[in-house]
């Protein structure tokens, strides 16, 4: 989607976001628009099922003469398959919405998904630009396969993928195109049928969906708050605050003062530090365990004599599904019920 055939396209960017997450998704638009070209366009779609219209003028406020941002209400089709989503612990049903972009936004040939919990610290139009051929996404890998010996390990056992080529599904570079050539949300919508992933939930299905279509990218894109990942300053792109640790719950969190930069300048920065203040040291306790807990249920599907590499790879009458895990043979097996 372009102005005219000399122009450079609009940069399409999508967040997911419920009410209650809102103040921080406007840190994360604040730092996005901060750091934008004067001689781009930018188009901002907020997805959501109960951002209030007073919430939703005040981040529209924040647009820009280049920028335009508006609200979808996705209720609609969330409501239709809502009772198929698994949702446990910090996981919300926003975290889901990134599935209905390619299907519901014709008029995008590409799209970059980023999740609220960020940091924006260099042109988006810079990631947006990515050539990303016949790949499904571009994506940066995730941090925690790459570093827990138990959640690599999940990786490879249970869903059949290279722990170093599991990606972090909190910023994409969607190619529409494909998604919607190869219905990856019908896809998503029929392996759920087949097996509730645990530990990623999404990111897992994504995952597989997209194994071996995937264009990696640079660390710097999806910089995860993981102590073992850290990367220089000077190289940042985008600041993922990645699972239970945020900087608005717990002060040290790393590239925390980042995130209170931008905060710092908006108009619910008081409720933030309300917020803040309220933590206990049960929640940092609680917090601290996340990653302890995510180990410990890697471990029990790891163990599954039904978990889904083996359910996959297990014989269906006379004859297995290969070894190498062939997505599209199981989603037609399945849609043909004859798994």
């Amino acid at each position: 989607m372009s102005n005219s055939k000399n122009s450079k396209p609009i940069v399409p960017v999508f967040y997911g976001c419920d009410q209650r997450f809102t103040p921080y998704l406007m840190a994360s638009l604040a730092s996005l628009l901060d750091n934008i070209s004067t001689r781009r366009k930018y188009a901002i779609h907020i997805l959501h099922t109960d951002i209030n219209e007073e919430t939703q003028a005040m981040i529209k406020a924040m647009g820009k003469a280049n920028v335009t941002i508006e609200f979808t209400d996705v209720a609609p089709v969330i409501d239709s398959i809502l009772g198929s989503l698994p949702i446990r612990d910090y996981y919300s049903p926003s975290t889901y919405f990134r599935f209905v972009i390619a299907s519901h936004f014709p008029q995008y040939e590409k799209a970059v998904y980023v999740d609220a919990d960020t940091v924006v610290i260099d042109d988006i139009a810079n990631l947006y630009d990515t050539q990303l051929g016949n790949a499904y996404v571009g994506a940066v890998p995730e941090a925690v396969m790459n570093s827990i010996e138990d959640c690599g390990a999940y990786a490879e056992k249970v869903l059949g993928i290279h722990r170093h080529k599991y990606f972090n599904a909190g910023l994409l570079v969607i190619n529409c195109n494909k998604w919607r050539e190869f219905d990856v949300l019908g896809q998503f919508l029929t392996l759920i049928s087949f097996y509730n992933f645990v530990v990623a939930q999404d990111q897992d299905y994504l995952n597989v969906i997209c194994k071996n279509k995937v264009h990696y990218l640079p660390r710097r894109w999806n910089a995860e708050t993981i102590k073992t990942w850290n990367i220089d300053r000077k190289n940042l792109g985008i600041v993922h605050y990645a699972f239970a640790a945020k900087p608005w719950q717990d002060i040290t969190c790393i590239y925390g003062d980042i995130f209170w930069k931008y905060a710092s300048k908006l108009p619910v920065y008081m409720e933030i530090k309300a917020a803040f203040a309220q933590v206990t040291q049960e929640k940092l306790d609680s917090i601290a365990k996340v990653i302890d807990g995510v180990c410990k249920t890697c471990r029990k599907e790891i163990a599954r004599n039904d978990n889904f590499l083996k359910r996959v790879n297990s014989k269906r009458g006379a004859k297995p599904l290969i070894s190498e895990p062939n997505l599209a043979e199981l989603v037609t097996r399945l849609r043909a019920h004859a798994v």
